[in-house]
């Protein structure tokens, strides 16, 4: 607003001039709402945006990990958003509080949060929510009780979870539509069998297929025959192997290749593992096959 004295002053300014300073004293301050915008401050604190018409896509589990509760003020002030991905970052129970009125959320991952019982009561109120991903948190069957009332709810991951047995059937009644995944643990597998070492099998050459982000791999693996790859890292910079899980599509580390490195690790047919650098930004993925194979990541 134009102090008195500017206005005084403003009245002797040519009208063609007068027009010309209104239209920059607006412009600056639309300047300044986009420097603040929730998109924005989202954007500095690592997440991604993603418009779909009216509604959002917000991401932080690649770049945004060091989000805290505080950053979640700025994700309910976008309101319509519809798929979040808080997975890996340094949410709390209490942050959760901030996404109760996201009235339009449908997809909700919590993977290896410190969120439990108390946060998961926050999301009972969502209308629309459809998939939740527990995975790695500290949930317990109290936990899931909060979740009867999601009536909307269709899948949900409890893997490494202090849920049991008797918590999922029960909620399973109360939603008898609900898929819930307890999970399979690829870890348990062991890197290498011994009759298989005893007895080595040529390789098949895997396909390399080059990405420049996340939503360009595979959305899930595929279950096969069990097979062992041998991964080797031709490429100048450290890399990062990550599973992508069955169902859920989650990402899970399993190692890291410095240059000129390889690892064996078992794995099925038809399961899909994307490579990326330090930072974690996908540069490729191979898809296994039932033959044992040698997954080569290119020199770049």
């Amino acid at each position: 607003m134009l102090l008195q004295g500017e206005l005084m002053h403003a009245r002797q300014i040519p009208t063609r001039s007068l027009v010309a300073l209104l239209l920059c004293l607006l412009s600056v301050r639309i300047s300044v709402a986009e420097e603040t915008s929730p998109r924005t401050e989202i954007e500095k604190l690592g997440g991604s945006v993603l418009s779909i018409g009216d509604q959002y896509e917000v991401d932080f589990h690649l770049r945004g990990r060091e989000l805290t509760d505080v950053g979640l003020v700025h994700v309910a002030d976008l309101k319509t958003v519809i798929w979040l991905n808080l997975r890996g970052t340094h949410g709390t129970d209490e942050g959760l509080r901030h996404l109760r009125g996201l009235d339009q959320l449908r997809a909700l991952h919590l993977e290896e949060t410190a969120v439990g019982d108390e946060g998961i009561a926050h999301l009972s109120s969502l209308p629309n929510l459809e998939y939740l991903n527990l995975y790695g948190t500290n949930v317990t069957d109290q936990g899931l009780k909060s979740l009867a009332s999601v009536r909307s709810l269709k899948r949900l991951y409890v893997w490494k979870t202090e849920v049991t047995d008797d918590g999922v059937a029960q909620l399973a009644k109360a939603l008898p539509e609900l898929r819930i995944e307890q999970g399979v643990d690829l870890s348990k597998l062991p890197a290498v069998f011994p009759q298989e070492e005893a007895k080595p099998k040529p390789k098949v050459a895997l396909e390399w297929v080059p990405v420049t982000n996340r939503s360009a791999a595979p959305e899930r693996s595929e279950s096969g025959i069990n097979s062992q790859i041998l991964f080797e890292n031709k490429s100048k910079q450290t890399v990062k192997l990550y599973w992508i899980s069955y169902g859920a599509g989650e990402l899970k580390l399993y190692g890291t290749l410095a240059p000129g490195a390889t690892r064996e690790q078992n794995s099925y047919a038809s399961n899909a593992w994307l490579v990326t650098d330090e930072n974690d930004q996908p540069l490729g993925y191979f898809i296994v096959k039932e033959d044992d194979s040698h997954a080569v990541v290119p020199a770049t």
